[in-house]
């Protein structure tokens, strides 16, 4: 699972020692710097910068030169020295499923993919790119499971052209589901709840295969706007507090208690995406077994979200540190590292992608 779809059609693996895993947001841009030095990998940089205005539109972005004049100069201001990159696309165009297929060899697949592929993508034939791995068995003795992933190619080449006007070069193409994974421990069986400032998704894996990828509407976005109408903030205010203020789903703040109650009501609609995706996989999936979630994405350093969740949904629920397995910079502030941690799981999957090859 760790090499899938590092490569869209003509993107294919190279291996180096020091990649940049860049991950375009709806509202904010990752750019992390990993290096892999005697077998041991290193975090040498990480930045956090909000998108601009008019840059994507309905997932796409719009905005290239611009956005790659900005990817250029960040690099240079922050001191990173790679220059080959791993990038991701995303959103509701990217199709992913799993599909039944009779055994058959590597070669035998690709065949019968390629003349299938049609059947199961939205897209019209000829306009996207596509990539598959063999994941498991079918529960039918003679079948096996397949993971296929297309995207549009329009929207590959809007990201990888992006790269290009910063003065990099593209490794690979990702999707995030795969490159969250790839900075994960123990998530075989496990849900993850990437919360975006705009976007949020509940992915399903088993096996490390996403079985399910699901949009969902709470998103941190949400829970800002709820703390700015409580108590009558500004929306940049609102954004602080929720970033900084301890204790918000706490019940014993009695000076909070309204927004406490509504903040609740936010994660009882988060548990409630979460459970019908689940039930959703678990129709179609009826011995399967989930037995974690983990939260990752800016929404998931809201404190004590973790908590009310494991309370709500009575399984046992962890934010994401994507930096596990890394060794950290002696300048970060661990603390402050802690808190953005979660931000960069899709950036630091994409990097890996490339440094563990």
């Amino acid at each position: 699972m760790n090499n899938l779809l590092t490569k869209i059609d003509k993107y294919f693996h190279k291996h180096s020692d020091s990649i940049l895993g860049i991950d375009i947001g709806t509202s904010t841009i990752k750019i992390v710097e990993v290096n892999r030095q005697k077998g041991q990998l290193f975090l040498r940089n990480a930045v956090l910068l909000d998108l601009p205005a008019n840059i994507l539109e309905d997932g796409y972005i719009i905005g290239i030169t611009a956005l790659g004049t900005l990817l250029q100069q960040t690099i240079a201001k922050n001191g990173i020295k790679a220059q080959e990159a791993v990038v991701a696309v995303s959103g509701r165009s990217i199709f992913v499923r799993e599909v039944a297929f009779p055994t058959m060899t590597k070669d035998e697949l690709k065949e019968a993919i390629k003349w299938d592929m049609e059947k199961y993508v939205p897209f019209a034939p000829g306009s996207y790119y596509h990539d598959f791995a063999i994941v498991g068995k079918s529960s039918e003795e003679a079948e096996m499971k397949v993971l296929l992933v297309a995207a549009p190619q329009d929207l590959v080449s809007t990201v990888v052209s992006t790269v290009r006007a910063a003065g990099l070069k593209t490794l690979a193409v990702d999707i995030e589901s795969l490159a969250i994974y790839r900075s994960l421990s123990g998530a075989e069986n496990a849900v993850v709840v990437d919360l975006g400032g705009q976007a949020a998704q509940v992915i399903v894996y088993q096996n490390g295969s996403p079985c399910v990828t699901r949009a969902i509407p709470i998103n941190g976005q949400r829970f800002t706007e709820t703390i700015m109408r409580v108590l009558e903030l500004e929306y940049a205010e609102a954004e602080t507090l929720k970033q900084r203020q301890r204790n918000l789903l706490k019940k014993d703040l009695e000076d909070e208690s309204v927004l406490h109650t509504q903040l609740s009501v936010l994660v009882s609609e988060l548990a409630k995406e979460i459970r019908r995706t689940l039930e959703y996989f678990q129709m179609q999936n009826k011995y399967a077994v989930v037995d974690k979630v983990f939260l990752t994405g800016g929404g998931a350093k809201l404190d004590n979200l973790a908590q009310q969740l494991a309370s709500e949904l009575d399984m046992f629920v962890a934010v994401h540190n994507p930096t596990a397995n890394l060794s950290i910079p002696p300048a970060f502030d661990p603390a402050q590292w802690q808190e953005i941690a979660p931000q960069f799981s899709v950036a630091i999957g994409l990097a890996l992608a490339e440094v563990t090859a």
